[in-house]
């Protein structure tokens, strides 16, 4: 939570934030933004955090950092609507690529309750999925084509993630056809004798001598729960969502990040103002506890009351 409080207190005026920081000093090293490489897991974590801790705090940063991405960096193009890549001060344009990552952007949008920016969010990204069936991993917009240093598609679980949720948000049988049409490219495009072999160019469909972990650790994952959490309850073999009011909060589309009349799972500080960010810890916390004659190592918190209010 330290963190998060040191990153969202050097937000610009736009509430945005950069893509990499300097940990001694706090400056932005790369202030540009989007929802891509470099701040993508900012705004999945807060969000995330938000929802797990019951920290309503975090939920009001997540729902601000979100609005501000979607104010300073969404625009359509040939009906498709896009995060572009901004300046977090000025909000002017870098640059029109979409990374393969930001496919977990209509999960998020899921999560936050904008079940209807989600869909129209996931559209574009799976239209640009059927042109090249599989996700380039940095395409440019402008040019109509994949990135030349980045033609590759090394079979990331983002875009079957979102697919995953919104099913479960809506259950549009349209999800299902999208995860069919996955599990046809992997088993026609990139399925080899002992394995399944990333891209290495998006528009030959030739295959790289590479199978990155989180393949089977993320992507079939959520590709066999998008096909288990549609089946009756009694023929489902995940652990997820067994009883069918497990999901009732997806199906009545409730917004799941807490509000401020929640209460809080363990209280924590406020966040800080994003006029005043929090000094940094030294580069050396050994030595600077030893100078104060005090103990290098944090200790825990207590343990949060958890008794009903």
């Amino acid at each position: 939570r330290r963190a998060v409080a040191a990153l969202w207190a050097r937000r610009s005026k736009r509430d945005l934030v950069g893509a990499t920081v300097h940990t001694h000093t706090g400056r932005w090293i790369e202030p540009s933004t989007g929802i891509g490489a470099g701040v993508d897991s900012f705004y999945e974590y807060l969000a995330k955090s938000a929802v797990y801790l019951r920290d309503a705090e975090l939920a009001d940063a997540a729902r601000t950092a979100l609005a501000a991405v979607a104010n300073h960096t969404r625009y359509r193009a040939d009906g498709l609507e896009w995060n572009a890549v901004v300046r977090m001060d000025s909000g002017d344009l870098v640059s029109r690529r979409v990374s393969a990552l930001q496919a977990f952007w209509p999960s998020l949008l899921v999560l936050v309750g904008d079940v209807d920016a989600a869909r129209a969010s996931f559209a574009s990204f799976w239209a640009l999925w059927r042109k090249h069936r599989c996700l380039p991993d940095l395409y440019d917009l402008d040019r109509a084509r994949p990135v030349a240093f980045a033609r590759d598609s090394p079979l990331r679980p983002e875009l079957a993630e979102s697919a995953f949720h919104l099913s479960l948000a809506t259950r549009d049988p349209h999800y299902l056809v999208v995860a069919r049409e996955l599990v046809h490219a992997l088993q026609n495009i990139s399925r080899v004798d002992c394995g399944f072999a990333s891209i290495a160019d998006a528009d030959t469909h030739r295959l790289d001598d590479r199978m990155d972990s989180y393949f089977f650790a993320e992507t079939l994952k959520y590709i066999f729960l998008l096909f288990d959490l549609n089946l009756p309850p009694h023929d489902r073999r995940s652990f997820f969502c067994a009883p069918p009011d497990d999901c009732r909060h997806y199906a009545a589309g409730q917004i799941l990040l807490p509000n401020a009349s929640d209460r809080l799972a363990c209280p924590a500080p406020p966040l800080p103002a994003s006029s005043s960010p929090p000094p940094l810890q030294p580069a050396d916390p050994s030595a600077a506890a030893a100078a104060a004659g005090t103990p290098a190592l944090h200790a825990m918190p207590a343990a949060c009351d958890t008794s009903p209010p």
